[in-house]
């Protein structure tokens, strides 16, 4: 390309158009002036960089640009939709925000300032916004389908559906539409009619050659969640046929084909392993860590920790530090921490938690306790990272931190559901034949504590079953009463955020069989943590089995005692703060133990 501006930039906007993105960035550097013309010329220059992957070289672009042209609302508005893809969504609704106020016609700014403060998670005000503009423009099957995604997000669901429906009035092949419609009815328990969107969303969109993982994700799972195991590995292979490569897929499908103890669950994974799909590789590696197998991930680890992406790196290590302590080679894994920390010359936590782990399992307790109060500081919401921290405390003999933390007297609480004993035991009888219905798999899930026995999928508490709903109910009552008879204590990672306004964040059925048993653990995601005892046996009079257990590590090379635990019995709730370790001892009788277990946090 060659000639005056207004030869070239018409040039420059056919060639974008056409994807030929490698040409646009060609002919803008083999003329850098172009820049300062016309704030199409940078569009046209940070966008095709922007396709072509190179963000950071593209941000400066943009950046540059708007202070050449700062009045450039097409400008903003660009660089506002750089800014939202890339997960930046503040900014880009500063950007959306002005460019709408200097030019309050376009409904373009303004639909794309409603998706950047969805994506802020400022609901109320993206609905406010939207509402507005479905006004001006009714057909517009983006916006509906954007309204539909905030009103979910409010807890309007009928709304929410309503907004799809229409948008399928418009356009019944609309694949988004049909994939969030079948989203919906998944939430709401009605899996037929969810197979039956992500069948018409896959269909249409093989068709017009625009699926996606997703899509085979979401039908492979709720076929899943209906029983239908021969369906769903057939559609998780169809989608692994297509995108052999994708890492998601390839996770989801492991998981569902080895709690299904279908053959070979990993098999897929393993012929796409190569030092060319790194992100594939991690994630193989880190579930060969889960099932117990870290000479496997060893292997493919020790080829990834040189890698040129720093990200893929630094996770290359710490999964790599994990497999050495695994193996029980802590020096190994200690050195290899360090070493990495400083290379990165930075407090990598991934990298300091591994640290501090190594630490532990080499009984170096006070170095540990430094290395764990660091990892708090700099992420005080993880819960796990305070169960590290106290288990250095207990370790290295410093009683009062410890119990500071685990004050088991106060903060583990057991109480019955219904204090009316009758009704406690009629509904808890109820609850175990419909939870019954929803066991079964033939072995535990990978990496959860869970052995020798099943859990449900999905988060349980969100069906719309009237028992389940009662029960969350009557949960959030009692945990209620709970936290109300605590006292806030500043800058205690439990005490601190107390409040009676709660949000369940995952909640699941396990059943354990003979030999069952959870290995002792922590919920990083949590706050506060609970089990519901269903169904239990017989066999909890004696000798401690399948008791809940308190305080007892799983690291290895640390062993302690527990220092406190529950004897289960059918309708009885204990709370406790999520980040206490908890296990249970095993069960050696026939019979299933049974417990609906959550994680709350406060909204």
């Amino acid at each position: 390309m060659q000639g005056q501006p207004n030869i070239i930039i018409p040039q420059l906007i056919n060639a974008f158009r056409q994807g030929n993105f490698s040409n646009v960035v060609d002919a803008i550097e083999a003329s850098p002036a172009l820049v300062n013309v016309d704030p199409v010329v940078v569009q046209l220059y940070g966008g095709s960089l922007r396709k072509l992957t190179e963000h950071k070289k593209a941000a400066k672009v943009f950046e540059k640009g708007l202070k050449k042209f700062p009045s450039s609302t097409d400008l903003m508005n660009s660089y506002g939709n750089f800014l939202l893809e890339s997960g930046n969504a503040v900014k880009a609704s500063q950007l959306f925000r002005k460019a709408s106020s200097i030019n309050a016609e376009s409904f373009d700014y303004k639909y794309n300032f409603t998706r950047s403060l969805y994506a802020e998670k400022k609901y109320r005000e993206a609905l406010q916004l939207g509402k507005q503009l479905v006004e001006a423009r009714s057909n517009h099957v983006s916006l509906l389908i954007l309204l539909a995604a905030i009103q979910v997000e409010l807890g309007n669901i009928e709304i929410a559906e309503a907004h799809l429906v229409s948008a399928l009035n418009i356009d019944n092949r609309n694949v988004t539409a049909l994939n969030n419609l079948g989203n919906l009815k998944r939430g709401q328990g009605k899996l037929v009619e969810a197979i039956r969107n992500y069948e018409l969303a896959l269909t249409h969109a093989v068709q017009a050659n625009v699926d996606t993982p997703l899509i085979y994700q979401n039908l492979a799972a709720v076929m899943g969640l209906n029983g239908d195991t021969e369906s769903s590995l057939e559609v998780y292979q169809k989608g692994l046929s297509r995108f052999p490569t994708n890492s998601e897929l390839n996770k989801e499908y492991a998981h569902f084909a080895w709690i299904k103890n279908a053959s070979s669950p990993f098999a897929f994974f393993e012929e796409q392993l190569s030092d060319e799909n790194a992100e594939l590789v991690l994630v193989y590696c880190e579930l060969m860590l889960r099932i117990g197998e870290p000479s496997k991930a060893r292997y493919w680890l020790e080829k990834l920790i040189g890698h040129t992406d720093k990200s893929i790196s630094i996770a290359a290590t710490a999964h790599l530090s994990s497999a050495l302590r695994d193996l029980g080679e802590f020096e190994a894994a200690l050195t290899l921490s360090e070493s990495k920390l400083k290379a990165a010359q930075s407090n990598t936590v991934a990298l300091l938690v591994e640290k501090g782990y190594a630490l532990l399992s080499l009984r170096k307790y006070k170095d540990a306790i430094v290395v764990f109060e660091k990892v708090c500081r700099i992420a005080p919401l993880n819960q796990g990272y305070w169960t590290l921290l106290s288990t250095a405390y207990k370790a290295n003999g410093n009683s009062n931190k410890y119990k500071n933390l685990c004050d088991y007297q106060s903060f583990v609480h057991a109480t019955k559901l219904l204090t009316d004993s009758a009704a406690n035991i009629s509904f808890v009888q109820e609850l175990k034949d419909h939870l019954s219905t929803l066991h079964n798999d033939e072995r535990h899930p990978i990496g959860q504590s869970l052995r020798n026995g099943s859990q449900t999928f999905e988060n349980l508490l969100d069906s719309k079953h009237q028992l389940l709903q009662t029960l969350r109910r009557l949960l959030e009552e009692r945990a209620q009463e709970f936290i109300g008879s605590l006292k806030t204590e500043k800058k205690h990672p439990f005490l601190s955020r107390l409040s009676d306004n709660l949000n369940f964040i995952g909640s699941w059925s396990v059943r354990l069989r003979r030999s069952g048993f959870h290995k002792s653990h922590y919920h990083s995601e949590g706050w506060l943590s609970g089990v519901l005892y269903v169904d239990v046996p017989e066999e909890v009079n004696q000798g401690g089995n399948g008791w809940l257990c308190f305080g007892r590590p799983d690291i290895n090379g640390v062993a302690m005692d527990e220092d406190y635990a529950i004897k289960p019995e059918a309708g009885t709730v204990v709370f406790f703060p999520s980040y206490l370790w908890h296990g249970t001892n095993p069960i050696e009788t026939e019979s299933q133990r049974m417990t609906v277990a959550f994680d709350i946090v406060p909204n």
